[in-house]
């Protein structure tokens, strides 16, 4: 920075100085500029940055020049400086993780997700800010040695390279992801896919008949507890197993209902008195129970749908009163019979067992 000065009769030194944003008259060590006081010189006393998030593009500051002599005048001039941008930064994943998830079953090209890398170099100045993705680590498919994912190298888009992506066999993978400017640094994301479920598997249950012992009901009195409880196998992540009874199975099924619990099991309850004195129950029950894997499923869809046998043994409780055969009883006794004579013979029957 140059001034001159009009008043040539008398020969005047100028002297320079400077204030504003990176100035620290106080303090000069801590200028990041400072100006030759005799030449108007600028010149730089600590490296800038001009990249985010710390950094600034530009400085913009006043120079003044004032003469010696004379009367001591001053004049100023704004000053700008802009940094040119070099390529110092390497693009970087802002969580080091990202994480989608595709549907299972899916065809080629489905969406999986969306990764980005930053890279805070000028994205205006030439291509130190232009990133290229690219995959360093696939997941390979066993059985073609294919790569499953693909990725957009501009936009940083992840879709599926193969079909058929099976959640039971491999439910989530890990990619390792690039991404590489102009300048050819380098930045390093993982990509952490989940695959989704699909109701794809069938519900089957763990036996194919169950057995259970219990005791006739004392009257009408019905316990609260289930009878027995049942599970199912499935192979997917998420089902909503709905049990029933099928009604016309075997005798005495509507004495029974099922009821699906909270962790997805389901219990048999009584729902009406059991006999044991009844000549149809005293030999048991035995019929058939359903599981459907998924609430809404058509039960003709055989695949989602599953059967099992239900065998209910009956045990006796001392729930009847004894009865006699006959009412009453007349006996004639002569006068003089022996003490200990025996008159007649009570009979009483009890039908509980034992």
């Amino acid at each position: 920075v140059t001034a001159s000065d009009a008043d040539v009769e008398r020969p005047n030194n100028i002297i320079y100085f400077l204030t504003g944003p990176g100035i620290d008259i106080e303090n000069p060590s801590d200028s990041n500029f400072d100006i030759n006081k005799a030449t108007g010189e600028i010149f730089v006393l600590k490296p800038l940055n001009r990249d985010p998030p710390h950094g600034r593009a530009s400085w913009k500051f006043t120079v003044f020049a004032q003469d010696e002599g004379g009367e001591g005048l001053v004049g100023f001039t704004e000053v700008q400086i802009n940094l040119k941008d070099v390529n110092d930064n390497a693009p970087q994943f802002p969580n080091g993780i990202a994480y989608g998830n595709v549907t299972e079953n899916g065809t080629i090209g489905m969406h999986v997700m969306t990764i980005k890398a930053e890279d805070y170099d000028d994205i205006n100045e030439g291509t130190n800010a232009k990133v290229i993705y690219s995959i360093e680590k696939n997941a390979i498919e066993e059985d073609t040695g294919l790569p499953i994912f693909d990725i957009n190298p501009d936009t940083g888009l992840i879709t599926t390279a193969v079909c058929c992506l099976d959640r039971e066999k491999t439910p989530d993978y890990s990619l390792q992801i690039v991404a590489t400017d102009g300048g050819g640094l380098k930045g390093t994301g993982t990509a952490s896919i989940k695959v989704k479920d699909l109701n794809d598997m069938p519900p089957r249950f763990t036996k194919d008949e169950w057995f259970v012992e219990v005791e006739e009901t004392d009257g009408s009195v019905l316990p609260e507890a289930p009878i027995l409880t049942v599970t199912v196998n499935d192979d997917d992540e998420i089902n909503n197993f709905q049990y029933k009874i099928i009604e016309s199975s075997g005798y005495g099924a509507d004495k029974f209902a099922m009821v699906k619990n909270a962790d997805g099991t389901g219990s048999l309850k009584v729902v009406q008195p059991l006999d044991y004195e009844d000549p149809m129950q005293i030999n048991g029950f035995r019929f058939r129970i359903q599981v459907i894997d998924n609430d809404g499923i058509d039960e003709s869809d055989k695949y989602h749908v599953d059967h099992s046998w239900v065998i209910v043994k009956l045990k006796d409780i001392n729930d009847n009163t004894p009865r006699f055969k006959k009412p009453h009883i007349e006996a004639a006794v002569y006068e003089n019979a022996d003490v200990g004579k025996n008159l007649g013979t009570f009979k009483a029957v009890d039908i509980d067992k034992g």
